[in-house]
């Protein structure tokens, strides 16, 4: 994800995947590949609570903070 989502209206806004996959309240907003070939995405299932507007997961959090530093 190169830029990702900073505000939950960012967020709303974002299509994971295909077009008609939208932000799911109370899950990470970071976009992911789908196994097994990762040729489509869609939003991580974890939860969120944390980075910015504690909009993504824990993982997530620490690599939309090194990819907003870039």
């Amino acid at each position: 994800m190169t830029d990702p989502p900073k505000t939950i209206e960012e967020a709303r806004k974002t299509g994971y995947g295909r077009s008609d996959r939208r932000y799911k309240e109370g899950f990470c907003a970071y976009e992911v590949p789908v196994p097994p070939w990762y040729i489509d995405w869609h939003q991580c299932k974890r939860h969120n609570g944390h980075g910015i507007n504690g909009l993504y997961c824990k993982q997530h959090a620490a690599m939309v903070e090194r990819i907003l530093k870039e």
